[in-house]
């Protein structure tokens, strides 16, 4: 009887580092978006000038500009695992990044690397010039919404989640186990 109890035992032992390993040693990968400059460009005259005269006085025309953001995109593994199957999705924001570099699905993030995407937002503006946005000084407001969910697996197939939320003052970078329901709901669609 004794040696039935030492084996269930020994088994047990066993077994804590393997569901230690798999459901809670986790690769942390926090996101940072840096500011990498931009450009506001002018396009074309709007339609609310007035043409009565023939021309319009170019210190007071009404313009389209084309607001040009550039952003860098840092994921950073801050541990010591590696994050294996990494993938990014963008909520909140719309269908107005212009420009995002992918991330190799097959290509792991190893313990204390960093991956740098190029990312560029764009929008219009009808204003004239002395109103326009100015690019280094304001961001886009539509990043108040902005979260990113950057997802990938331990070396034992678990997947895990890093959220990023841009307008949060105290925690950008949310650890999670699960995908949360609103984010279920959106990649499903």
């Amino acid at each position: 009887m004794e040696w039935i109890i030492g084996i269930i035992v020994t088994v047990i032992i066993a077994l804590v580092p393997y569901f230690k390993s798999k459901y809670f040693s986790r690769p942390e990968i926090t996101i940072e978006v840096i500011s990498d400059g931009g450009i506001s460009s002018p396009m074309w005259l709007s339609n609310n000038n007035d043409f009565s005269d023939g021309f319009v006085d170019d210190r007071t025309a009404i313009r389209i500009f084309e607001l040009k953001w550039k952003f860098k995109i840092v994921l950073r593994n801050n541990s010591d695992l590696t994050a294996f199957y990494p993938e990014l999705d963008f909520y909140s924001i719309g269908q107005d990044f212009m420009k995002i570099e992918k991330i190799n699905r097959l290509q792991p993030i190893k313990s204390a690397e960093t991956l740098t995407l190029k990312a560029e937002y764009k929008e219009f503006e009808e204003t004239t010039g002395d109103k326009r946005t100015r690019i280094g000084e304001n961001r886009p407001s539509e990043f108040e919404n902005l979260s990113i969910l950057l997802s990938y697996e331990n070396s034992k197939k678990r997947r895990f989640y890093t959220i990023f939320n841009y307008s949060s003052k105290t925690e950008k970078n949310k650890f999670l186990n699960e995908i949360p329901k609103e984010f279920k709901i959106i990649k499903n669609q």
